[in-house]
């Protein structure tokens, strides 16, 4: 009796792990086209969300005692998504900013990490944590990549000293 249940419940298990990825790709996927589509009010929905983000920071430092690790690391992450918002639409996941964007992340990830190891907090306070103050401004970026595509071919001078259109 048991091992009907048993293929039932993993047979279920899996199909639940498939649509709960397609639901999030499908989101992801409309997310990328209306920031494609809006990149204006994109740009402006990103900074304030990093002002939001910032000052998260240097709440949870004030009133949770996080640390003063933490709250530099934190900073720092949104420091250098300030700067690479000022090129936006048009970043290129090659620069200096852009890969330090993600050295921080990481860093402000493994901060994050060993900051929730030593306290007991409930998992949905934690999860809360990490998508607002450590995932939420570089996936923006990392999804605000798909807007520089309709930026306009610019003009650049070759060698020659002509001027090539791209």
């Amino acid at each position: 009796m048991g091992f009907v249940f048993a293929i039932l419940h993993w047979t279920a298990f899996l199909l639940q792990i498939i649509f709960a990825t397609v639901c999030v790709a499908s989101g992801l996927f409309y997310l990328t086209e209306m920031i494609e589509e809006y990149a204006g009010i994109s740009k402006q929905i990103f900074k304030w969300s990093q002002v939001v983000v910032g000052t998260s920071f240097v709440v949870l430092f004030l009133f949770e005692d996080t640390g003063i690790i933490h709250l530099f690391f934190g900073l720092a992450m949104i420091g250098v998504a300030f700067l690479v918002l000022q090129h936006y639409p048009c970043i290129d996941m090659f620069s200096l900013r852009f890969v330090g964007l993600i050295v921080l992340m990481v860093i402000n990830h493994i901060t994050a990490y060993y900051f929730f190891r030593d306290r007991f907090l409930s998992f949905s306070q934690i999860i809360g944590y990490f998508t607002l103050c450590v995932w939420l401004v570089p996936l923006q970026l990392i999804l605000g990549l798909v807007a520089g595509e309709n930026v306009l071919p610019t003009t650049a001078t070759g060698a020659s000293g002509s001027g090539l259109n791209y």
